[in-house]
């Protein structure tokens, strides 16, 4: 919450001062993609503005490809801690339904106590009962 107000306070004064330096300098400026300047077709008039928040966006789009291209290995790694995760959650339901299915046929093939008139099998007597 605090980092937000923060970047609030730094982000809104930066803004409001490009906005007024936006308005400002509505006046066209020429552009020429010739270097050598011999070319006047390649020459245009456009207003600075134009310009500025143009190399603005291209270089937010630049940086977020180029902070994109750098994370790649975190995300990779984060990929593969997903699917291990998972791996190992299927792996662990296998065992318990293993575990269960081993358990259930001890039970079955466990005889029930003689001459206690249930069909419960005896539990093993602790050390203290004895």
């Amino acid at each position: 919450m605090i980092a937000k107000i923060l970047s609030f306070l730094i982000l809104a004064p930066i803004a409001i001062v490009l906005v007024i330096f936006f308005v400002a300098n509505r006046g066209e400026v020429p552009i020429t993609l010739d270097p050598f300047g011999s070319i006047p077709q390649l020459t245009y008039s456009v207003p600075l503005f134009y310009l500025l928040m143009g190399s603005l966006v291209v270089g937010l789009i630049l940086g977020g490809i180029g902070t994109f291209l750098t994370q790649s290995h975190y995300r990779r790694l984060a990929w593969k801690r997903k699917y291990e995760i998972e791996r190992l959650r299927r792996e662990n339901e296998d065992q318990k339904s293993r575990l269960r299915m081993m358990q259930e046929d001890r039970d079955r093939s466990t005889p029930p106590a003689v001459g206690t008139g249930s069909s419960q099998a005896m539990l093993p007597m602790s050390r203290a009962a004895a």
